[in-house]
Parts: structure tokens; C-alpha cells; sequence
């Protein structure tokens, strides 16, 4: 098990999103909840900010080039396609593991603002995965009366510009 020390180091930078599912931990089964194209990046910064946008491809333009003058359905299909929030993070050994808490300050999704939601976190070389299964505090949800693990995957962005150079 990583220290916190260790893990903080690590964590801090830009990942980018590889796959987000949400596994039924009842059946096992897998949805992708935005899409199996989504795309996004989770940013940690070394003095505690979290920043995350979600992004669903595919959302269509707006006819007005001012964003403030969408109709309700562009701006009801721009809210389906996208999610991003940003607040303080912390690090706490939880569960035999290391759990990242997330403080909403800002959020595209307004019910959020003010709450913490916990994920556990592992390093699978330059993987960074998250999983809400088990965390205190999760936001893992219960849709159709089901308990569901939120999974994250992300790729270390200096890792994918190396990779694009060489």
C-alpha cells in the first residue's frame, strides 16, 4: 500500500480520461454512462485542487454563437453531454487502500456543490484508476434500486506526450 506522501505525489498533474463504466455489484453488468467515446481530464494540483470535466461527444452546436442564448433544449442536450467540477481534494488511507475525497466548490451539476464524495485510488503504472466501491462517502448512487461502482480510468498526460513524441 502506497503512503500518502507517496500517493499525493503521484497523483499531482493532468490525467486523461481512458474509460469511465458503472458496473452493477450485484450482476456484474457494464453501462457506459456517457458513452463509451467519452472524454475528459482530471487535474491535481500540489497545493490540494481537483479539477474534473467529463465530456460526451456529440453534443450539437448551438445555432446562437452566444452561449447564454441557447434554447432549453440546446442547453438541456449541452448538460447531458458534460460534467465538471472543481474544489479541494485529500488523501486518507480507508478500506485497505488510499481514498481521494473530493470537495465540490463549483459543479456543472448544482446538487453537488457542498459535498465531499470519496473514491478509492490505485496506480497501475501510468494508469490511474478510481473506483467509488466501498468508499465512505461515495457518490456510487442506486439506480433501479441497485448498488452501483462508478469506474474511472485515466492516462498520465506527460506520459501520453512522451509516447506521441517518440
Amino acid at each position: 500500500m502506497s503512503s500518502i506522501t507517496e500517493t499525493r505525489q503521484n497523483l499531482i498533474g493532468t490525467w486523461a480520461l481512458v474509460e469511465y463504466k458503472v458496473v452493477n455489484i450485484e450482476t456484474g453488468h457494464v453501462t457506459y454512462p456517457m458513452g463509451s467515446n467519452v472524454q475528459g481530464f482530471l487535474m491535481y494540483s500540489a497545493d490540494g485542487f481537483v479539477s474534473a470535466n467529463l465530456m460526451k461527444p456529440g453534443a450539437p452546436a448551438f445555432l446562437s454563437e452566444d452561449r447564454v442564448r441557447g434554447t432549453q433544449e440546446e442547453l438541456s442536450e449541452a448538460m447531458k453531454h458534460y460534467l465538471g467540477y472543481c474544489g479541494h481534494y485529500d488523501l486518507e488511507e480507508a478500506n485497505g487502500g488510499i481514498m481521494v475525497k473530493h470537495n465540490m466548490q463549483v459543479c456543472s451539476f448544482p446538487n453537488w456543490i457542498g459535498h465531499e464524495q470519496g473514491r478509492l485510488i490505485t496506480f497501475n503504472g501510468n494508469i490511474l484508476e478510481i473506483n467509488t466501491a466501498n468508499a465512505v462517502n461515495m457518490c456510487t448512487g442506486h439506480l433501479d434500486g441497485k448498488s452501483h461502482s462508478h469506474q474511472l480510468a485515466f492516462d498520465a498526460w506527460g506520459a501520453q506526450l512522451a509516447s506521441a513524441v517518440i
